[in-house]
């Protein structure tokens, strides 16, 4: 009932805006302990129904920058294949400290960061 609950709260997270993508990943790991790999798969679903909820409310009100999309698209699925070739030359141990590194860093550029007015 935990973990249902917790997920709930992130997912909230999650639409406001707050990086919950490494909440997740920070709550799996640690309170379910949930290996690190495994972590980040079920992000990636975990982020699917969140972006899939988000992604309604867009295109109802117009938002979409369909050729921006289309870009993207394709530079996360050669992202993804480039990914999924590295981790497979990558310690479990070494994942673990790359992503901690990577949210340390993308925390304290979203803090540091100036705003657009």
């Amino acid at each position: 009932m935990l973990n249902i609950v917790s997920s709930f709260f992130i997912a909230v997270l999650s639409g406001l805006g707050v990086g919950s993508g490494g909440l997740f990943v920070i709550w799996l790991t640690l309170a379910v302990g949930t290996p690190q790999l495994a972590a980040q798969g079920l992000n990636l679903l975990f982020f699917l129904f969140s972006a899939g909820a988000s992604l309604v409310i867009h295109v109802s009100r117009r938002k979409i920058l369909w050729g921006t999309v289309g870009i993207l698209i394709v530079l996360g699925i050669v992202g993804s294949l480039l990914g999924n070739f590295i981790a497979g030359f990558v310690s479990a141990s070494l994942s673990k400290k790359l992503f901690g590194a990577m949210l340390i860093l993308s925390g304290g550029a979203a803090l540091l960061g100036k705003r657009k007015k």
